[in-house]
């Protein structure tokens, strides 16, 4: 056996035998006797790693200060007190005292003194009263070796006639070299009333000074540690009975001898702030994962939901809530907009709560883990949308979110894949929610939103706006009222600009469009000539070929070698194909002759339908398309209009219906075109199995020049010019008619309705 080990073991017994045995010795021994398996490894801890701790895990002053100020709520306290002295320079003293149920000896031996403690895990409410317990880690109490060089720890548990203090000196034990398991921290018990209960921490040789901003930043990681706008809830998984806790009569938080309840009305979000805002949004995720988002504006009188199409799996049921600040006057009559924009500035932001308390940095002014201000920023987002608008809270558990898991830092969510379809679920919530207000106020959303127009208004609607303003002012002598009265100025002078800039661009966009469109007509007009002499040609050359076909049909009969049934299919596809050339040359040529003409006659719809379905079902049976048309009542007629133009209707809705059929891929396709009588209107229906037009572009379909066609080689639909709608809408007006979307029967995707007034004789 080795020597070394050998002796360690006499030394080791030696020192367990005495009456009076020296434990640091023992530490000693027996971490260096351990070194001697050679069976096994284990982990040393450097004493240093406790600074690691400190400032690595903790790494902002209020962070740490607020930890030991969660400790004090976890312990049931009613009252913390945090005192500052000579703290305007580094090496000052830092007391943090409560009045909770403080911890035995055993308490600090084996939890407090234990690294990433699972106490708060195993009891997830305090004994007392209930409450969620805001630590995970364990590594909260390493906060005041952050803060500074030496701690003295002084408890006190109800019912014992002695407590416990514990000197920590950071700086001189815990250095690097030194094992964390040999380095002693001297205790030793202290008289104390049996009824007198809680915890004093006191800690020397502060670090940094502290400044009245940091104080404030304090003052408002207090006040918005629990979610401001209600009280905390229990959300912890646990299974004890919470009928056994008293009643919570709740925390205070006392610094320097200011109580948190004198501050809170300063600068606490409260709900007669609240009352001003916007709109209200909401959204949660089912237990399905299915999102589902709700605005409600008294402002704007405005209310939507939405389900949304993405589902989230991986976050679990959960909620958020934001009020949406919009800072005009206009929207936040009686309070001052000067002082929304400083609580804006200061608190604005969506918080995220995990089990009632408060996930930082989430809601901080330099978070913006939702995008938000840095797409505002860089005006993708047209909206006010910045952190500064939002109010709010995201409220998570680790009972339905237990793939959300704080970091050891405790400053932020691991960010794993659902913390990646949190932040999308609240993006997309608080974002639709935006547009939808925007929308509402007739306000441009996005930057790629094209054709927007925005509501101009008049300098004079500004002036009468600002007069008002400075009435209001002068009779509230309202001493802040200087700043709005400037930004009024300045929004009635880029008014005036907008205003002139937006009338001398309407203009000349009118003109333009005119003049393209009447470039257009008159390029159509041009090739309507040419097509009728094409027509005229085709005509009398499909005639000629007709017969040329059928004498040669008789000569193969007669000299041919070619078996009977295989030339008869030959000449059988000439045929269909001379019928089709004929049926569309006499379309071209009856269009021609009706437009030739300028007189108007009423138009009876049944006899117009039936011949254009006759022209056209050759082709429509090699498209594979079933077409079918009915008219009720059968003698309907139109007002005096030209025969063409219903044909032009037609015509343009047929290649309208074969491009969506083509797009969507509809195996089953079909058209179905109806007349019908509607009060005094004759009304076309012209139904198709497409998918229809999507939303999104339903209010541009009848511009001029809009199209979704690019390029389509089918001879008769034809590539898109983006005036076949237009065309319709202007025929439909020039007849006192009207050209809209309608709603298709079942079976049917797509539906237009044109509709002109009923002939004088029917009415």
């Amino acid at each position: 056996m080795d020597n070394n080990l050998t002796n360690l073991k006499k030394e080791l017994t030696a020192e367990l035998k005495k009456d009076t045995v020296n434990f640091d010795r023992v530490s000693t021994l027996s971490d260096e006797l351990l070194t001697h398996d050679d069976q096994s490894m284990r982990f040393v801890v450097d004493a240093r790693h406790v600074r690691r701790l400190g400032f690595e895990l903790v790494g902002k002053q209020e962070t740490a200060v607020g930890e030991l100020i969660k400790n004090a709520y976890d312990a049931d306290a009613t009252h913390v007190f945090i005192d500052f002295q000579d703290y305007a320079e580094p090496g000052g003293t830092l007391i943090v005292a409560d009045n909770g149920h403080g911890m035995s000896e055993a308490t600090v031996r084996h939890i407090w003194m234990k690294l990433s403690t699972g106490d708060k895990e195993s009891n997830p409410l305090s004994s007392f009263y209930g409450r969620s317990r805001a630590g995970r880690k364990g590594i909260g109490r390493f906060a005041v070796e952050r803060l500074g060089s030496k701690l003295i720890l002084e408890t006190k548990v109800e019912g014992n006639l002695e407590g416990i203090r514990v000197v920590f000196d950071w700086d001189a034990n815990y250095v690097h070299g030194a094992s964390l398991t040999q380095i002693a921290n001297k205790f030793e018990y202290f008289s104390k009333a049996e009824d007198d209960c809680g915890t004093r921490l006191e800690i020397n040789g502060l670090r940094d000074r502290w400044t009245d901003t940091a104080l404030e930043r304090i003052w408002k990681s207090v006040l918005l540690l629990q979610p401001p706008f209600k009280q905390p809830k229990r959300h912890r998984l646990t299974t004890q009975d919470e009928s056994q806790f008293e009643t919570d009569p709740g925390f205070e938080v006392h610094i320097n001898g200011i109580t948190h309840n004198n501050v809170k009305a300063d600068i606490s979000l409260d709900t007669a702030f609240l009352n001003h805002r916007t709109a209200l949004i909401t959204g949660r995720i089912d237990s399905e994962g299915k999102a589902h988002f709700s605005v409600q504006s008294e402002a704007l009188n405005y209310e939507d939901s939405i389900e949304a199409e993405n589902k989230y799996t991986l976050v679990g049921e959960t909620k958020f809530e934001a009020s949406y600040f919009i800072y005009d006057s206009k929207l936040m009559t009686g309070f001052s907009i000067r002082q929304a924009k400083k609580m804006g500035n200061e608190y604005g932001g969506i918080r995220i709560y995990r089990d009632g308390f408060r996930v930082l940095p989430y809601g901080e002014s330099r978070s913006d883990w939702l995008n938000l201000s840095s797409d505002t920023g860089r005006r993708t987002l047209l909206v006010p949308a910045n952190n500064q608008n939002f109010f709010g809270e995201v409220e998570l558990s680790s009972k339905e979110n237990i793939l959300l898991e704080e970091t050891s830092s405790r400053e932020g969510l691991i960010e794993n894949e659902a913390f990646e379809e949190l932040q999308e679920f609240v993006r997309n919530g608080i974002e639709w929610a935006a547009l939808r207000i925007a929308a509402r106020r007739n306000r441009k959303q996005t930057a790629s939103e094209k054709d927007f127009k925005s509501e101009i208004r008049k300098p004079s609607k500004i002036i009468d706006d600002v007069i008002l303003e400075v009435k209001k002012r002068v009779e509230e002598d309202l001493e802040d009222g200087g700043d709005e009265l400037l930004d009024h100025l300045d929004s009635l002078k880029q008014s005036a600009k907008d205003y002139e800039s937006y009338t001398e661009k309407k203009f000349t966009l009118q003109k333009t469009e005119r003049i393209e469109y009447e470039s257009m007509l008159r390029i159509l007009a041009s090739l309507g000539i040419s097509i009728a002499v094409f027509s005229h040609e085709t005509s009398g050359a499909v005639t000629r070929l007709s017969s040329v076909f059928g004498d040669l049909r008789e000569l193969c009969r007669l000299h041919c070698e070619i078996q009977n049934n295989i030339m008869d299919e030959l000449f059988d596809d000439i045929d269909t194909s001379m019928v089709r050339l004929a049926n569309l040359s006499s379309y071209i040529l009856e269009q021609v002759s009706h437009t030739g003409s300028r007189e108007k006659l009423p138009v009876p719809l049944s006899g117009v339908i039936e011949k254009f379905v006759d022209q056209f079902q050759s082709y429509l049976d090699t498209r594979n398309v079933q077409f079918k048309y009915k008219v009720d009542p059968p003698f309907l007629r139109t007002v005096p209009m030209h025969r063409s133009e219903i044909d032009s209707v037609l015509f343009n809705f047929l290649t309208n219906s074969i491009k969506s059929m083509d797009r969507d891929n509809i195996k089953d396709r079909k058209i179905l075109i109806s007349g019908a009588r509607l009060g005094d209107n004759a009304i076309l229906r012209f139904q198709d199995a497409g998918k229809g037009v999507p939303d999104k572009i339903r209010d541009k379909i009848f511009d001029a020049f809009f199209t979704t066609s690019t390029q389509n080689r089918d001879e008769i639909a034809g590539p898109g010019t983006g005036l076949g709608l237009r065309i319709v809408a202007d025929i439909a007006e020039a007849n006192g008619g009207f050209v809209r979307l309608g709603k298709p029967d079942d079976g049917y995707g797509g539906c237009f309705e044109f509709g002109v007034p009923v002939s004088q004789q029917q009415k």
